[in-house]
């Protein structure tokens, strides 16, 4: 299978350049040649076979391009994931499976049981996430990497709940299992994912009021990132986009 990468222009005339990041690990680490096939995506859901028709010093690929074709691996539904902010580098783990899971965008924030906090160095992070969410989208076979927002606060995220057609709020005290009811239909589904500390029953009572479905994962307690993987699935899953 063809190695797949972000093309950076695409011209009417059929060619594109790969430049940056994925023009240096091409040259230097997978030491590609002229007439090397690769699979380009645009990152707006078309794929594009691609060869390579000149090296351009380090860091830029020109390629002759086919048509494109729509990426088959790219969710027809939105699932966006509300994740509280957790210790240490356990975002990076979410960040990397929610997008090889299929969701669309990951917003972190904060909640009264968190640890960690929202501080200076967020946009660095988020850059960071960023890449992370790009290599798992090239390494699952998707060509939209997963948007990862920067931090909100709890409030910023009751609004926000506001766009999805069905909101899964993920509640360690909950006592309604899982349910698939409407999501089927549903373009659009957020799900809502504690920290390592859970929720307080003020935030529990502000995201049912707000519309959202209290949910239970069973009676063993999960990690947060192993909460984050599994309500993730089920939901793709119901969604219809494990099929």
């Amino acid at each position: 299978m063809a190695h797949r990468y972000f093309l950076t222009e695409l011209y009417d005339h059929k060619v594109a350049k790969v430049m940056g990041d994925d023009a240096v690990h091409l040259i230097r680490v997978m030491r590609v040649k002229e007439g090397d096939a690769l699979t380009l995506c645009d990152q707006n859901g078309m794929d594009y076979p691609a060869t390579i028709t000149a090296i351009d010093g380090d860091d830029c690929l020109t390629c002759t391009v086919g048509d494109g074709i729509p990426n088959p691996a790219e969710p027809r539904k939105n699932l966006v994931v509300y994740m509280a902010l957790p210790k240490g580098d356990k975002l990076e783990f979410v960040v990397q499976k929610c997008c090889e899971l299929g969701a669309s965008k990951l917003i972190p924030f904060e909640s009264a049981y968190c640890v960690a906090k929202k501080s200076k160095k967020d946009d660095q992070k988020r850059g960071r996430l960023q890449k992370i969410a790009a290599e798992a989208c090239k390494q699952s076979g998707r060509s939209i990497p997963m948007e990862v927002a920067p931090t909100m606060t709890f409030g910023e995220v009751i609004a926000d709940m506001q766009h999805q057609e069905v909101n899964l709020f993920f509640y360690e005290h909950a006592t309604t299992s899982f349910v698939t009811a409407g999501l089927d239909t549903a373009q659009s589904v957020g799900v809502i994912i504690g920290s390592e500390g859970g929720f307080n029953e003020k935030e529990e009572t502000s995201f049912v009021k707000a519309g959202a479905l209290s949910l239970s994962l069973g009676k063993r307690i999960l990690r947060c990132e192993t909460a984050a993987v599994s309500a993730v699935t089920l939901a793709m899953f119901a969604m219809g986009e494990m099929e």
